[in-house]
């Protein structure tokens, strides 16, 4: 009778070990799926982002260029204002200089005055 019930005992433990490890395994089965799943989510989620952003570009690739020009001609315009202020008070400027050098009038400086 004690051996029946050792047998007994050993079955039933075999049996509960079998049934843990297919536990085991099926919890392992359900993880790879539940990675592989998300993993295909994401590459997804990844494409339509990517497609968005190529959109994104596509649609504000002429901003950059208009800018770059408006900012050009910008450029131009004030170099040309420069340009014309420099012709206009060349002739002014090394009459004057020139009128320094030629005709100096000695004053005594502010500190030897006193």
């Amino acid at each position: 009778m004690s051996s029946s019930g050792i047998h007994s005992l050993l079955k039933t433990e075999k049996e509960a070990a079998e049934i843990v490890n297919e536990a085991r395994k099926y919890r392992t089965n359900r993880l790879k799926t539940a990675k592989a799943d998300a993993q295909t989510e994401i590459d997804e989620y990844k494409k339509q982002k990517e497609a968005e952003l190529k959109d994104y570009e596509k649609e504000h690739a002429g901003l950059n260029e208009s800018i770059d020009k408006e900012a050009d001609a910008q450029v131009e315009k004030e170099l040309a204002s420069i340009k014309a202020k420099y012709a206009e008070k060349k002739t002014a400027v090394v009459k004057l200089l020139v009128d320094a050098t030629i005709k100096p009038t000695p004053e005594l400086h502010i500190n030897a005055a006193r």
